[in-house]
């Protein structure tokens, strides 16, 4: 008894000034930081269930006969060898009862582990969810910015084609009206108006070879579109001609094997046993969300069920592309129809 208190004080001295965590590229010299709340609590529970089980069933198995030398039977004192024996006695049953307390211990930190590990998963797929969503909001801020910063150019270059051509506009008016005023200088005002003519000329060429490039930039504008419409129509037909044909019935029954075979069914599952899950795949056919839209069995079956799902990732590799689904909803037991 005495040895089991020293040993929970010994513990408990540990978790007080225990070891700490260093950060990355701290003095080596320095004190440790202290150790994260989340991970004391848990090695204090686990010391103070143990302490708790032991102290407990150690004091409840304390022999209520009377101490060494002072057993008497009929007013005869027992000889040193029946002491011994009786003292072997309740040693084989102090040690019963130890082994049988700590097996209980064990399965009741057991306990503890799962669930502290189920603990961890959840925190895990949160922290993928939420990287995902930030790393999306990121290329969706640079995708405006970036659309912002071509309206911007495209504007300021609209603008400076304005501001030119008015000038130009501008430039041939005053040689008009200088042509007018200078008919007595015909020569000069000739050739002021031929230099003025080649420059509308090659206005008028530079204007049309603009037209030329806006239009072939639409033609060409238009032929992407079309041969986009094109393939995903293509790609539609090739995906009604899989599913017409059976070929997506028999993708889904080969990823409801691959899931059967990961899956340890609980013993005490119903047998009608009927689910319907709506799973969220990523390019690579790597599952990142599980998504129970039916279901008539317990907790322990759908954790079941989730765990197979997640063993058999990634999925089997689609026979064509076209039958790649983000979204895929998958049933057991599947229908007439396959799903």
């Amino acid at each position: 008894m005495d040895r089991l208190k020293a040993l929970i004080e010994r513990v408990a001295q540990s978790l007080r000034t225990g070891p700490g965590i260093r950060s990355p590229g701290a003095n080596p010299n320095a004190p440790p930081l202290p150790m994260l709340r989340p991970c004391s609590w848990s090695v204090g529970g686990h010391v103070a269930l143990m302490a708790f089980l032991l102290i407990g069933f150690a004091t409840r198995i304390q022999p209520d006969e009377p101490a060494f030398g002072t057993i008497a039977i009929d007013g005869v004192v027992l000889d040193d060898e029946a002491v011994q024996r009786e003292i072997q006695r309740l040693d084989d049953l102090e040690r019963a009862a130890v082994i049988e307390r700590e097996q209980e211990v064990e399965r009741l930190l057991e306990q503890i582990e799962e669930q502290e590990e189920r603990q961890r998963r959840q925190e895990q797929e949160l922290s993928a969810l939420s990287s995902q969503t930030e790393q999306a909001r990121r290329e969706l801020s640079e995708q405006q910015t970036q659309a912002s910063r071509q309206l911007s150019e495209m504007q300021q270059q609209q603008q400076a084609e304005r501001e030119r051509l008015a000038q130009v506009e501008r430039e041939r008016q005053q040689e008009e009206e200088r042509a007018r005023q200078a008919e007595a200088e015909r020569q000069a005002a000739e050739a002021e108006r031929q230099r003025t003519e080649e420059e509308t000329r090659k206005l008028a060429e530079e204007a049309e070879a603009a037209q030329r490039r806006i239009e072939e930039t639409e033609r060409r504008r238009r032929e992407a579109e079309l041969a986009e419409r094109m393939r995903r129509e293509m790609a539609e037909e090739a995906r009604q001609e899989a599913i017409d044909s059976g070929l997506l019935d028999e993708y889904k029954a080969r990823i409801r094997q691959r899931i059967e075979s990961n899956w340890q069914r609980p013993a005490d599952s119903r047998e009608d046993l009927m689910w319907v899950v709506l799973l969220n795949v990523l390019p690579g056919n790597e599952v990142a969300d599980i998504e129970f839209e039916q279901f008539n069995g317990t907790d322990i079956d759908q954790r079941s069920i989730e765990t197979a799902i997640r063993r058999s990732s990634p999925l089997p590799e689609p026979p064509i592309p076209e039958l790649f689904e983000r979204q895929m909803r998958l049933r057991y037991p599947p229908t007439e129809q396959g799903e």
